[in-house]
């Protein structure tokens, strides 16, 4: 019970040797089967039954072990056998149960499941209450379905808060008990006490697969991937062979968008129960989202022939769809799951939720108020109504392709602005992409992210990084103004990106790859914020980790490592950038026809690209080399303490880069004359070196020699024009000069060589506006705004700068970009009126001030 198999099977071994008691070989069954030694668990049975033959818990023992690897008639057979020894036998009952479950007889697995209900109440009124464990846990499992069949909610408590607790009394250490209390709430997607009754399992036993992988459920919830699959990892350590630890880390898998990773794991876990209906509905689910649907109807039929009520199944197959967004199939499944079996709650839940996440609000409230009736515990729903109770009172505007509702008092300004930025993106993306949606896009802006976290994932803790989401039908936002503050970002540029998902999962029918669409979208934003991740694809392309169709997809949902994150959405648009620069526009149009068909990358690569997936990767590494040649060229020196250079220049003296670097410690360690000796020994070898030219440039600005220093510095650019540790160095000399013009000179000479490696816009702008250039400073300034196109105080200064110059339309352009990180900017405003003002605009301008009355 506390997980230490080795010890206790040791232990059974030598009981089973000299007593030969029924109790060590069934001691041995239960260490092996909890280590996935499932053969060597049932040879542990089948000689204590030679041992003590027809031993009634041997045989319900061994009925357990055959029942969890589908072997039901052999299961059932020895079930009987052990009813007739003992006819009030818990186990042996307990599995004849399953079957009938499992089978389809729903109304012969009621009667079981009724007999363990009496059984208990029965023991309770004579005064003889059951107080083993096992037993105990097997009344509440029982109760579980009963009370789900009968829709008596009152007992799910009472088993959670009475029935597991006095399991618990006399055997501390029965985590079952514990488990079963997380599994039970888990399913009500009451995650914090799920996770609590998980952990007290695991306080008992380390080594419980069962918790683990609850823990495991939790994380996945919650879209922490790297978490759900340490603990799948975890419990497949302990038991490479548990099934649910398998559809753990295959669930993983799947979301990650790795759809052959996920079948490896189902097919382990199938030849160890191939009647788990679980694990079948996802094998199914892969089919369809392959569009095999041949192949999915082939693993329907696989079902109907052992269960003829195949509820469960059609309630798995519907949530794997249904979160995959392949609504219309996940409907008939929830619908189907409920005509088969009506009492079980979940596929109302699932076909409630589907509407909801579709934004077909009036039928989602009607679906999701006959789930909570059905099952008043699910948090999911009860938090999806909670979200459509208070959209209820938000206001609601229309246009001609969308729907946007938002909060009257907190968003009405932002509401009239976004649906301006809606309609001119929707005309844009109409016409790149030859589609439109065939309804009206639903679009909300939250006003408190709570609820915003509840409409994207029906549970809170949605990451505060997230300013956006799109399901296709429905793009929600939080408010800029969420929950009384005021967040500074581009609400227009997510608008952008979120809207581009919309036409490109709805043209595809949500089939394409999350690389592709989060590639497009970013594309869409006309922005450059993620070119700051440059150098960490330069030092991962030449550590031979850069991403790749295999591991990209995974990389967007890995929350906890964000420079994963920034460099998966990078490269996501660089692929995009590949595929148009090797096959032009038309073969993104012709990628995305494919990938509408269920056609796989490499399918789809052939078909629109007449390219293999091989050579597809080959000439995007080349391209991701060019890129890096563009941007980042230099790899910056590996810090390094200064015990540690003087060390390594000890060991390599003639190291011109090592002594070039610690000049540069001793310089900043006020010893000059130290450096200066090793700066001059190294220029002795080679003149024009960087690093070398740069210290000494310091040392002679230090001695007031600035023309020494600019001659230094001008010899080194010579011989290493594109070296930006000169060039930056020297256009500081210049500006510090005052030489304006070579300053910018300078500058503009390392954006061109060396992009990634140094702040030349900030340069460039410092030198501009101190030289009192305002067009040149504008031109700047006007780059910044798309690497930083968060920053209003950027937009600002343009707006200005071109309303100084009288250019009024190019005022209006940036004050209006910075409306569009704060509608309520008085500056902004004021200026976006002057600009109108100055065109004679006089409709626009009318209409702008009636917006803010």
């Amino acid at each position: 019970m506390r997980g230490n198999y080795a010890e206790a099977l040791a232990g059974y071994d030598d009981l089973a040797r000299s007593e030969k008691l029924p109790l060590a070989f069934l001691g041995q069954s239960a260490c092996l089967r909890a280590q996935g030694e499932y053969a060597k668990a049932r040879d542990a049975l089948d000689t204590g039954l030679k041992a003590h033959p027809g031993h009634p818990d041997l045989l319900a023992a061994r009925a357990d072990l055959l029942f969890a690897q589908g072997k039901w008639d052999d299961a059932t057979h020895d079930a009987n056998d052990a009813l007739k020894k003992d006819g009030d036998h818990f186990l042996a009952r307990w599995v004849r149960a399953r079957v009938l479950r499992d089978g389809g007889d729903l109304s012969g697995a009621d009667t079981e499941m009724r007999w363990f209900v009496k059984a208990y109440t029965d023991a309770a009124a004579a005064g003889k209450e059951i107080t083993d464990p096992d037993k105990l846990l097997i009344v509440a499992q029982a109760g579980i379905e009963n009370a789900t069949t009968h829709a008596k909610h009152e007992q799910f408590k009472f088993i959670l808060q009475d029935l597991l607790r006095d399991a618990l009394k006399p055997d501390a250490d029965f985590w079952p008990a514990e488990h079963l209390s997380g599994q039970l709430l888990l399913s009500k997607h009451n995650r914090a006490e799920a996770a609590n009754a998980f952990d007290a399992a695991l306080k008992i036993n380390p080594k419980a697969v069962e918790a683990l992988v609850g823990k495991g459920a939790i994380a996945l919830e919650r879209m922490v991937y790297a978490e759900a699959e340490r603990h799948a990892g975890l419990a497949l350590k302990v038991n490479p062979y548990h099934p649910a630890a398998l559809r753990l880390k295959a669930d993983v898998r799947l979301a990650e968008a790795d759809p052959a990773g996920a079948e490896q794991l189902l097919r382990t876990a199938r030849a160890i129960n191939p009647r788990d209906a679980v694990t079948l509905a996802r094998f199914a689910a892969l089919k369809h989202l392959a569009g095999d649907r041949p192949a999915a109807t082939a693993f329907e039929k696989e079902v109907a022939a052992f269960d003829a009520k195949p509820a469960t199944f059609y309630l798995e197959l519907g949530n794997i769809l249904s979160d995959a967004r392949q609504f219309p199939i996940a409907a008939e499944c929830f619908e189907r799951a409920s005509v088969l079996r009506p009492a079980l709650p979940g596929p109302k839940a699932g076909l409630g939720l589907l509407l909801y996440t579709q934004g077909r609000e009036p039928e989602a409230m009607a679906a999701l108020k006959a789930a909570m009736k059905a099952d008043p515990f699910n948090v999911r729903v009860d938090n999806a109504l909670k979200v459509l109770e208070e959209l209820a009172g938000y206001a609601t505007t229309e246009t001609k392709h969308f729907v946007i509702r938002f909060d009257q008092k907190n968003d009405h300004v932002l509401a009239a602005f976004l649906a301006d930025v809606l309609e001119s993106t929707h005309a844009e993306l109409a016409k790149q992409y030859g589609f439109e949606p065939p309804e009206k896009v639903l679009v909300e802006v939250f006003a408190r992210r709570q609820i915003f976290s509840g409409r994207i994932a029906m549970l809170p803790g949605l990451p505060g990084a997230v300013q956006g989401a799109c399901t296709g039908p429905l793009i929600a936002l939080p408010s800029p103004r969420a929950d009384g503050g005021a967040r500074a970002y581009n609400w227009a540029v997510v608008v952008r990106h979120e809207l581009t998902h919309a036409f490109n999962l709805l043209q595809t029918e949500h089939r394409a790859p999350v690389w592709l669409t989060e590639g497009l979208a970013v594309r869409a934003e006309n922005t450059k914020r993620f070119g700051q991740v440059a150098p960490l694809l330069r030092d991962r392309l030449a550590a031979g980790t850069v991403f790749d169709l295999d591991t990209i997809s995974r990389a967007y949902k890995r929350f906890n490592q964000p420079a994963d994150v920034m460099l998966a959405y990078y490269q996501g648009l660089l692929y995009v950038e590949w595929i148009t620069k090797s096959h032009g526009e038309r073969g993104v149009a012709k990628l995305l026809d494919a990938f509408k068909t269920g056609a796989g990358t490499d399918t789809a690569l052939k078909t629109a690209l007449g390219v293999e997936r091989p050579a597809f990767e080959a000439g995007y590494r080349k391209f991701l080399g060019e890129v890096v040649r563009e941007t980042a060229p230099r790899r910056p020196d590996a810090p390094m303490a200064f015990a540690e250079l003087e060390a390594a220049h000890k060991k390599a003296p003639g190291d011109p880069d090592l002594a070039a670097r610690l000049a540069g410690e001793y310089l900043r360690r006020d010893r000059a004359n130290d450096a200066k000796a090793l700066v001059e020994a190294v220029r002795a070898n080679e003149k024009g070196h960087p690093g070398a030219a740069v210290v000494l440039a310091r040392i002679l600005k230090r001695a007031k020699d600035d023309a020494g220093a600019r001659a230094v510095l001008e010899d080194a650019a010579g011989a290493h024009p594109g070296d930006s540790r000169v060039l930056l160095e020297l256009g500081k000399l210049h500006f510090e000069q005052k030489d304006y013009d070579r300053a910018a000179a300078r500058y503009e000479q390392g954006r061109t060589a060396a992009p990634g490696e140094a702040d030349w816009l900030d340069q460039l702008a410092r030198v501009y506006e101190v030289a009192k250039k305002p067009d040149q400073l504008a031109a700047v300034l006007a780059e910044q705004t798309v690497v930083n196109p968060d920053d209003i105080q950027l937009c600002l200064r343009l707006a200005k700068l071109h309303a100084n110059a009288n250019r009024p339309a190019d005022a209006e352009r940036f004050a209006l970009r910075a409306l569009h990180i704060d509608v309520l900017n008085a500056d902004a405003k004021q200026l976006l009126y002057a600009a109108l003002e100055s065109q004679k605009k006089i409709q626009e301008l009318d209409a702008l001030r009636k917006r803010y009355q």
